[in-house]
């Protein structure tokens, strides 16, 4: 295996091995002796990439950019916009990587400036979608769009908070579909409303 290929499946072993601690244990109560026995490498491996337990976190934290897809025009932007937050549900319960970043985004006070980039990030992926269904005729004229984006982001943030505790996110999934359908009547119009569904319209998983 060339040398750079080699560095980059090492660093994705290293990021790996840190999410499943930090989701485990926290930031705080994490160790880099422990990132480094389940990454089954070296102390000089890890460094080579990361500078500090910090630097790795924050690592981990970015990786959730790999979790928002692409836009791309659709017929139904307002059903992409129910979808994606069901998408996010499904990663969560699936991706310990991304359990991982969203811990870490909460507790990042712990080890570094409160940072607001990654929700921010998730606010620009709705409303570039909210922005299309607007555009679609999916949304009622007094819809301000940025409350919208802001409003689903800290539900979401919330909502799986709640559950963790409760349920270990067992019924996030029920949680936004709900969500959805208390909202929808104040998005968009009962014409509009009859073709959409609130409990997401992702393909099964095999």
């Amino acid at each position: 295996m060339p040398q750079q290929q080699r560095a980059i499946r090492t660093r994705q072993v290293i990021l790996s091995a840190a999410a499943k601690v930090f989701e485990e244990r926290g930031y705080t109560a994490a160790r880099l002796g422990e990132i480094i026995e389940r990454a089954n490498v070296t102390k000089g491996a890890v460094y080579f990439h990361f500078q500090s337990k910090a630097e790795l976190a924050l690592a981990v934290m970015d990786e959730q950019r790999r979790f928002v897809p692409p836009s791309a025009p659709r017929p139904s932007p307002l059903q992409d916009t129910i979808d994606l937050t069901h998408r996010v549900a499904r990663d969560l319960q699936e991706n310990v990587v991304l359990r991982a970043a969203v811990r870490l985004v909460i507790e990042q006070g712990s080890f570094t400036m409160p940072n607001p980039s990654a929700y921010l990030m998730w606010v620009r992926s709705l409303r570039g979608l909210l922005d299309a269904a607007r555009e679609n005729g999916d949304l009622r004229p007094e819809v301000d769009l940025d409350d919208v984006a802001d409003l689903v982001v800290g539900a979401l943030t919330g909502i799986q908070l709640m559950d963790q505790v409760l349920t270990g996110r067992s019924l996030f999934t029920l949680k936004i579909t709900n969500l959805w359908r208390y909202l929808l009547p104040g998005l968009t119009t009962p014409e509009r409303l009859a073709a959409l569904r609130p409990e997401g319209s992702l393909p099964a998983e095999p």
